[in-house]
């Protein structure tokens, strides 16, 4: 049901918006000194949010003659060349943990003017009216891309301003409770990292720290430690064919050399299992505690002769996989060589207490990615009925107080 008994009026956005493109920073400038300005580019731009791995800078003595390009806290941003890839809309609002940034040419910057509000401006391009108007218009063979006009020409309704207040709270709040949950779960990933280390690369597993070291091929190891093979830990096998003509959506996820991309209807090995690549991409690791289907860019393995998926999992993320390509132009590993690669076994009982401690902290990240994966399935599902006002912005709220 409608919010309210008067209709929203219909608008352009280019009537309600500054927006600006970025400066032509020239590479040549770029720096890496964490001190320096970041610079947001397209390939900084992802969905909803920025991303700052491989970010370029700029000199931080300039950043004051750059008034211009300075972006502020709830700036919507958006990726002009590309904005749209598989994963969705290449858009994302200004953080202040974002700031100093400055804006790259092939960036649109938007900020609402007229009655329209910033924080409602986001919902607006977040929305999936905006995507399809933007995949209309989306032009360019070799690099799409979209221009000022075309993003200006996308038409909406514009709700009173306490409305749009309300909306983008609401909406606002969601994006909050989903960042704070994958922090949390990032948190978790790297606290399971460092046990590992401290208990296999440093040697200080509960009763094992003390312990004399004798020598193996591989260094010092504690007495009672073994040097094998990752045979010894882990069985990989080759992924299989699945044509992309003939993947049907359902229940179990596809996982390639990147990790992982979309879902199948049928699975092809059980969990619990490991997957890292094979050609192309070599080098990431993925743990499956679902069944899934490991496509033939990757090598998978649910065999595990120690006992241990978490075992494995940690030793193949430390392995120097891309240094052992095989292939000319395709980077390509060999499933036997993989396999005969010296590494440390732990004894059977050091392993078991460590599989413990780590199945509790992938069980909390599980439970913290489902609340992840609710989060976004109610926002998606309230965002384009809350920006056409087809749904009460009170109804809105009390959803919002039930997720919290």
């Amino acid at each position: 049901m409608k919010s309210f008994s008067q209709p929203w009026p219909e608008v352009q956005l280019g009537d309600h918006v500054d927006l600006l493109t970025g400066h032509p920073f020239q590479s040549s400038g770029f720096t890496e000194s964490p001190d320096d300005v970041r610079l947001v580019r397209g390939d900084n731009v992802v969905q909803g949010t920025l991303r700052w791995e491989g970010v370029k800078r700029w000199p931080s003595g300039e950043f004051a003659t750059l008034e211009k390009f300075q972006l502020r806290r709830d700036d919507v941003v958006l990726a002009m060349d590309r904005p749209w890839i598989s994963a969705g809309l290449k858009y994302a609002h200004i953080r202040q943990t974002d700031l100093p940034a400055l804006l790259v040419q092939r960036v649109a910057r938007m900020r609402g003017i007229r009655g329209l509000l910033t924080g409602y401006l986001r919902c607006i391009v977040a929305g999936p009216s905006f995507t399809h108007h933007v995949l209309a218009i989306t032009t360019g063979v070799n690099v799409p891309h979209i221009s000022p006009g075309d993003i200006k020409a996308f038409r909406f309704q514009l709700p009173p301003e306490d409305v749009q207040r309300r909306i983008a709270s609401i909406l606002s709040t969601y994006d909050d409770l989903i960042a704070n949950n994958t922090r949390r779960i990032a948190v978790l990933g790297e606290m399971a990292r460092r046990i590992f280390e401290e208990w296999f690369v440093h040697f200080r597993a509960p009763g094992h720290k003390g312990l004399p070291l004798v020598d193996s091929p591989l260094g010092p190891i504690p007495q009672g430690w073994e040097v094998g093979k990752l045979q010894d830990i882990v069985t990989l096998q080759r992924g299989f064919d699945l044509p992309k003509n003939d993947r049907t959506d359902g229940a179990y996820p596809v996982v390639a050399a990147t990790g992982i991309h979309g879902t199948h209807a049928v699975a092809k090995v059980t969990s619990p299992g490991v997957v890292t690549g094979r050609s192309g991409s070599l080098g990431t690791v993925v743990h499956m505690d679902v069944d899934f289907w490991p496509l033939n860019t990757t090598l998978w393995g649910t065999a595990f002769p120690a006992g241990s998926t978490y075992l494995a999992y940690f030793v193949l993320q430390r392995l120097d996989l891309k240094s052992m390509n095989g292939g000319a132009a395709v980077p390509t590993l060999n499933r036997n060589d993989v396999h005969r690669l010296p590494i440390i076994v732990p004894p059977t009982g050091t392993i078991k207490d460590f599989d413990q401690i780590a199945a509790t902290v992938f069980k909390l990240e599980k439970n913290l990615g489902r609340q992840v994966e609710n989060l976004r399935a109610q926002r998606d599902f309230l965002l384009p009925k809350l920006i056409c006002g087809e749904i009460d912005v009170s109804e809105a709220e009390q959803l919002l107080e039930a997720a919290e």
